[in-house]
């Protein structure tokens, strides 16, 4: 498959700045860059026919759909999404379930994720649409129930919180447990999804794509009639190339949060008048073994040892509350009491956020063990 390149993504978010007259695109675009959106057309319906034939013999079959030829809303003046995907539970893909990959308008991404359809096709009679909303309702049913009922469905839905997929539902973001209440009965416009922006090479790998599709298929099995679920067969696993990748994302994820930080101490050592090349330090780029991340001096000039724990979830998510630590992180962090400083930070791939957790007002809960033999 071509790569989506940031050429492309940039050429939309430019396309969706401008108004157009007379329902055409080359009323405010060359020729040239019509010629690129034809081919970033392509692209998507090439990944489209790709994961509709990858995961169809599991999850499908699926049918699979683009964006309409002219890029100008009918009878409007702006620019319209360009996305591909593939669908189940309707012939109209405005009233199906979906994964679609969406190229953002205001940012250089692919949005990759699980959609309801808008419910917006309009070539229907009334009785014709009514039976349409009626099925696109049943399929949000559907998987709101699959999600209360099957524990390990649940789990699954859970932990796409954490490897960058956030819920939306008309127009704003959600709370996960909030969604799987609201598609039950406002389904329309409902998705699930997570922003891919290009690597340092200028493009986006096709296998970080397929680990997010991985992680959204099970959700197909869920709209389907609840009583024809085997709850044994919930989810295909990861494959070990899937697995990879996303754990590279959430590395990603923690490495944006301590650079979050390492920004914010800059500013407070500015601010402090504190100008010492040797401060902020950011060790975890040295080392693993120190049991924390950056070094910082607080407001009196004495040392601090941060270690950042870094979320997508937003602070008012309940599941934000929790996270991982080494017993390496643990026992430096008995060590230096008095220095050490856990930061937490939030919503990272949006609105990011931080604060100083209290670690002798939390729980800590021993998870695994070594065995030495």
């Amino acid at each position: 498959m071509e790569n989506i390149t940031r050429s492309d993504l940039e050429l939309v978010n430019q396309l969706c700045q401008r108004t157009y007259s007379g329902n055409r695109l080359l009323s405010n675009a060359n020729t040239e860059e019509h010629s690129q959106l034809t081919s970033i057309k392509r692209k998507l319906r090439v990944i489209a026919d790709f994961f509709a034939t990858k995961y169809g013999l599991d999850f499908g079959p699926f049918t699979t759909g683009i964006s309409s030829g002219n890029p100008i809303a009918i009878g409007g003046t702006r620019f319209n999404n360009i996305w591909s995907g593939l669908f189940k539970g309707a012939e109209n893909k405005q009233y199906s379930a979906q994964i679609s990959f969406v190229m953002d308008r205001l940012e250089p991404c692919l949005n990759v994720g699980f959609y309801f359809g808008a419910a917006s096709a309009h070539n229907f009679s009334a009785d014709e649409r009514q039976i349409l909303e009626t099925r696109l309702s049943d399929l949000g049913n559907n998987l709101s129930n699959y999600l209360i009922n099957y524990p390990e469905a649940r789990i699954n839905y859970k932990n796409l919180f954490d490897n960058g997929f956030q819920a939306i539902s008309s127009g704003d973001r959600i709370l996960p447990e909030q969604w799987i209440k609201n598609i039950a009965k406002n389904t329309a416009g409902s998705r699930l999804i997570a922003k891919i922006h290009p690597n340092d090479l200028g493009y986006i790998e096709n296998s970080i794509i397929d680990s997010f599709v991985a992680q959204v298929m099970f959700l197909m099995t869920g709209v389907e009639n609840n009583d024809q679920v085997n709850p044994t067969y919930l989810s295909k696993p990861l494959t070990p190339e899937q697995r990879a990748k996303q754990a590279e994302q959430r590395a990603i994820i923690g490495l944006n949060g301590e650079l979050f930080v390492m920004q914010m101490e800059k500013q407070k050592l500015v601010t402090l008048g504190i100008e010492m090349e040797e401060y902020p330090r950011h060790v975890a780029l040295e080392s693993a073994s120190y049991g924390y991340d950056i070094l910082s001096l607080d407001e009196d000039g004495s040392q601090i040892l941060i270690e950042v724990k870094t979320t997508i979830r937003t602070p008012n998510d309940p599941d934000s509350k929790k996270f991982f630590i080494s017993t390496n992180e643990v026992e430096t962090l008995k060590k230096n009491k008095i220095a050490y400083k856990i930061y937490r930070v939030y919503d990272i791939n949006d609105k990011p956020s931080c604060e100083i957790v209290d670690f002798e007002n939390g729980q800590l809960s021993p998870d695994g063990y070594i065995l030495k033999y």
